[in-house]
């Protein structure tokens, strides 16, 4: 007689991620509380630490699906299953990094306005980014899916992409630690990594579609020409896109070094 499967919490990975991603948090925000006596400076530093977190959760949720095309689905099934909440806790990250700016570090929506104006629209852009965020975390459920039916489900977190786009202008524009050579390599190799495994992904739906390029000679040509404009994409932000904090840092600034002295 075969025994019938009793659904349990405790046997649901995306449980174990969510109760993870609350504990990573609480022991965050108290470490840094007791490392830093300064209320200014910890506010700095608890929402830079939980913004780097909300980035890196969801590379991770985006960088699974491509891995999958390249490795094989069934080889990540469980880590597949895990996507979502992977999501769903970069969603929360993202949720107390702007909190705790907007409220901590800036003292309220008041004080919004006197902002330079890259700040206002990087913090349009990082509203954005949230918003597409939040629709993606508050439709992940099963019930959600279900209801809107997968194939709508897959096209409307198509939007995630696009999110990630705007979420890195954000963190350009503003972020302190970006203005690093080191740190700006390591995103670079970041960046070029997802990109490439996704134009693999879309090239090989490409080809699926259109038999014509399934020859290895169209293959190759098609995926190098794509992967290439997207390199040459992420290499030239750093220098087309404005960083406020290397634009005022003493290194470009001269005077503004003196003053600082």
């Amino acid at each position: 007689m075969k025994q019938k499967y009793t659904y349990s919490l405790l046997n649901n990975s995306r449980f174990y991620i969510l109760a993870s991603s609350i504990l990573v948090s609480i022991a965050v925000f108290s470490w840094l509380r007791l490392q830093i006596p300064s209320d200014q400076l910890f506010y700095i530093r608890v929402q830079q630490v939980f913004g780097l977190l909300g980035v890196i959760y969801w590379y991770i949720a985006l960088i699974i699906s491509p891995i999958g095309y390249v490795i094989g689905k069934q080889r990540i099934k469980h880590i597949e299953f895990a996507r979502r909440a992977i999501g769903v806790s970069a969603f929360y990250f993202v949720v107390l990094h702007g909190a705790i700016a907007l409220f901590g570090q800036l003292g309220g929506v008041d004080q919004l306005q006197y902002l330079p104006s890259l700040f206002k629209w990087s913090l349009l852009g990082g509203l954005v980014a949230f918003i597409i965020l939040g629709i993606m975390a508050a439709t992940s459920f099963d019930a959600v899916v279900k209801f809107m039916t997968f194939r709508r489900w897959k096209w409307l977190h198509r939007l995630v992409y696009l999110g990630g786009i705007v979420a890195m202008l954000h963190i350009w524009t503003v972020g302190t630690h970006l203005a690093y050579s080191g740190i700006q390599w390591a995103v670079f190799v970041a960046l070029v990594v997802l990109s490439g495994l996704e134009t693999y992904r879309i090239v090989t739906l490409f080809a699926r579609k259109y038999p014509e390029f399934q020859s290895k000679d169209y293959f190759i040509t098609l995926f190098g020409s794509l992967w290439l404009f997207w390199v040459i994409c992420i290499a030239a932000t750093p220098s087309v896109v404005e960083n406020y904090h290397s634009r005022h840092s003493g290194r470009n600034n001269p005077q503004h070094s003196q003053e600082h002295q």
